[in-house]
């Protein structure tokens, strides 16, 4: 971009409305936290092989661990878990009466219209029977 334009640039400049900077001073702040860098990099490297020490000694050493509480409690906790979901599973008791009391409803109205047919048949036979009595009774 030219110096000419008087668009603001999208890039803002660090030491702007600061007092002019030589090219040494500011060569020497860039070079003293190139060296802190280079530090903090030493440092992270060691930390990181201290790590990968630590490590492979735990890995050579294989500490036994006593898990079995762990074991038994985690047993505990999945088989109570798998009540739980065989309890949401099923229906509750209020539902189970809802449906056993729909079927006895269900069940009485169908006998109730099977003996009221049966009743009624019986009826008409028993009707017819009689008047076939009366005709065939022997008149004295």
């Amino acid at each position: 971009m030219d110096d000419n334009n008087n668009t603001p640039t999208k890039r803002r400049n660090k030491f702007a409305g600061k007092e002019d900077i030589s090219r040494e001073t500011a060569d020497s702040i860039l070079s003293e936290q190139i060296d802190q860098l280079r530090e903090i990099s030493r440092t992270n490297n060691e930390t990181t092989s201290k790590v990968r020490e630590s490590v492979s000694i735990l890995y050579e050493k294989r500490i036994p661990i006593d898990t079995e509480k762990f074991e038994q409690l985690n047993r505990s906790f999945i088989n109570e878990m798998e009540n739980k979901l065989q309890k949401v599973k099923q229906p509750s008791k209020g539902l189970k009466w809802y449906i056993v009391m729909w079927v006895i409803t269900l069940s009485s109205a169908f006998l109730a219209g099977y003996f009221i047919h049966e009743y009624k048949d019986w009826k008409e036979k028993a009707m017819y029977w009689y008047h076939m009595y009366e005709e065939n009774k022997p008149k004295k």
